[in-house]
């Protein structure tokens, strides 16, 4: 019998760092590193760094790589790049995250000395962009909003106790309401780096503005004939942003609607078709929970 080759894993490490006029990335002082090394004892801009390898862990003890080499490679290359960024280069003013999330990349394979699958760059915890591996000239950012709207569970084709047996609570008669999170990802080229005020100001128009401090059922004619569920809104969130935002030069590649910190919903652009080059429009939903 041929023996079965060992499957790949990916293993992911956050690094969180702390980027300030005068920091350096080796230092023998001991530090917190959950929350940040260097600490921020100057004022300066925090981090975090997210980087997935791919890989044969038992060709290597169990391990494929060790978080201490994973650490020191981050800070050592995101400390040095970011530092110049911020500080020191003339156009320090006008860096942009699309374009160092390559740099970022590149500087972490060298001081790993391999492949990197996939690096993300938290800004904000409301923002991140994304470097992948199989998409190498692309870069994919994601930002979070919010709107609260109230809405009803309710399926006119059952009954009224076939509806209560079906949404519980949630089919009462004046409805309920939500703070709704969204996250919305595009992705474009880095010769034409997606532009982050370019999304934000899309989904504030079509979807925001729309949606926040209404009744979903009663005001937006989008749920007029359709349950107003996460799944269904991130359904029509998706169908809402992807011709406003190709016209500004973004793919959208996901949307995701959180009802609860337990509940949300997915949907997704196919993936890149890699003979054609095209991505082919496929929506794919998220398994839900209500509670």
């Amino acid at each position: 019998m041929v023996p079965r080759a060992s499957p790949e894993a990916v293993l992911t490490r956050a690094v969180r760092i702390f980027v300030g006029r005068e920091s350096a990335p080796d230092s023998a002082t001991k530090g917190n590193s959950f929350a940040s090394f260097p600490c921020p004892d100057r004022v300066g801009a925090w981090f975090e760094l997210s980087v997935s390898l791919r890989g044969d862990p038992l060709k290597n003890h169990g391990c494929i790589a060790t978080l201490a080499d994973i650490d020191h490679a981050v800070r050592a290359a995101a400390i040095r790049i970011l530092r110049s960024a911020l500080f020191v280069r003339e156009d320090a003013a006008s860096a942009q995250p699309t374009v160092l999330v390559h740099e970022l990349a590149r500087g972490v394979e060298r001081a790993l000395g391999r492949p990197v699958d996939l690096l993300q760059w938290r800004l904000t915890p409301f923002h991140q962009v994304l470097w992948r591996l199989d998409m190498p000239t692309q870069t994919t950012v994601t930002s979070t909003f919010e709107f609260a709207a109230s809405h009803r569970m309710h399926d006119a084709a059952l009954t009224e106790d076939a509806n209560r047996a079906q949404f519980g609570k949630c089919n009462w008669a004046h409805g309920h309401g939500h703070n709704y999170r969204v996250e919305v990802s595009v992705s474009a080229d880095v010769a034409s780096p997606p532009s982050m005020a370019a999304l934000e100001e899309e989904v504030c128009r079509h979807v925001i503005e729309r949606f926040d401090h209404r009744n979903l059922n009663l005001d937006c004619p989008e749920f007029a004939q359709r349950n107003p569920s996460v799944e269904n809104i991130a359904t029509v969130c998706f169908a809402l942003l992807e011709s406003p935002l190709r016209a500004r030069g973004l793919d959208l590649r996901a949307v995701r609607i959180w009802e609860t910190s337990k509940t949300s919903a997915t949907v997704e652009a196919a993936p890149v078709n890699a003979q054609h080059g095209t991505a082919h429009r496929s929506s794919q939903c998220g398994e839900t929970m209500r509670a």
